[in-house]
């Protein structure tokens, strides 16, 4: 079984994109696994796809292999697929497998079990004849597909006893690796979209500050709205002058703050104005309130944090 083949099983396409970038599709199918495999067989990968494919020219943005597959049932119906991402089983009125050389092998032993029941008449012509109908397409499509010397190989390896042909219940199993895949796949992408997106309110008060250079924000902790600014070079209207005022570059340092630290902060700066500035930049060697920057635990909220809903104007 060659590397493709491994990858078909699992339902992944690959094929080679520009600067021999081997991609598989679905991503969320990709497991850590199969990945490194990959990554450890590039060269042996690269070359199967060129060598099934029908055009490898270099200029194309995609080169994919001749993928062809005969998806079988048990009853020998059968139908001819293109793409892996079918999946290895197919459910519809029944179950359908990709047909490889050891489920060959156990569908063969099945069509001599039928030659015999109609060589001692518990199987009818009709019937007989419309299994050897469907083996003969299976055959010829195999020969052509697989090779003679793998089918050989699998009708003298396979135990055809142990074998388990394709059912419903094997669909199942299948099929819930991929739906666990999936489902996992969807809770990377919700906890991505929550970690890389800020939150509503962040949101607005970026977009305030990139167009009119301030926000009026009600923080919840001190119970009375901030002003934020750009910087100082903004001008705040009057109707925001009696309300405290932090630059961006004060908020950030206050990020992580206690809310007994904010609150000390901002009646510092109501009472005396100034700024907040790190640790350690103090000209005077004190610790005045208006110069605390971060205290922990970092997971007590900050003055952004808390607010609860911003006012423009």
């Amino acid at each position: 079984m060659g590397y493709l083949d491994t990858l078909n099983r699992r339902g992944i396409r690959a094929s080679i994109r520009k600067g021999n970038l081997i991609w598989l599709d679905p991503q969320y199918l990709v497991t850590p696994d199969i990945a490194e495999a990959v990554r450890l067989h590039k060269d042996d990968i690269l070359a199967e796809i060129r060598g099934r494919a029908a055009d490898a020219s270099d200029h194309l943005p995609e080169i994919v292999p001749d993928y062809r597959f005969r998806m079988v049932a048990t009853d020998l119906d059968s139908w001819e697929a293109d793409d892996p991402r079918f999946g290895y089983e197919v459910m519809l009125d029944v179950c359908y497998r990709q047909l490889d050389a050891p489920y060959y092998a156990w569908l063969r032993h099945r069509m001599e079990n039928a030659w015999k029941s109609h060589d001692a008449g518990r199987l009818d012509a009709e019937a007989y004849d419309l299994l050897r109908e469907r083996f003969n397409i299976i055959h010829d499509w195999a020969v052509r597909h697989i090779g003679e010397e793998a089918l050989r190989r699998a009708i003298r390896t396979t135990n055809v006893k142990s074998y388990v042909p394709p059912s419903e219940q094997t669909f199942a199993a299948y099929r819930k690796t991929w739906d666990d895949a999936w489902d996992a796949h969807q809770q990377r992408l919700a906890a991505h979209s929550q970690t890389a997106q800020p939150p509503d309110q962040a949101r607005k008060l970026q977009h305030l500050l990139d167009t009119q250079g301030y926000a009026g924000i009600r923080s919840s902790i001190i119970d009375d709205i901030v002003v934020f600014v750009r910087d100082d070079s903004v001008v705040v209207p009057s109707k925001w002058s009696s309300k405290v005022t932090f630059t961006m570059d004060e908020l950030a340092l206050m990020i992580g703050s206690s809310p007994e630290a904010v609150k000390q902060i901002h009646e510092v700066k109501r009472v005396f104005g100034g700024k907040v500035v790190p640790p350690g930049d103090d000209p005077f060697g004190t610790s005045r309130p208006g110069q605390i920057a971060t205290t922990n635990p970092a997971d007590q909220p900050s003055l952004l944090q808390a607010g609860a809903a911003a006012s423009t104007g």
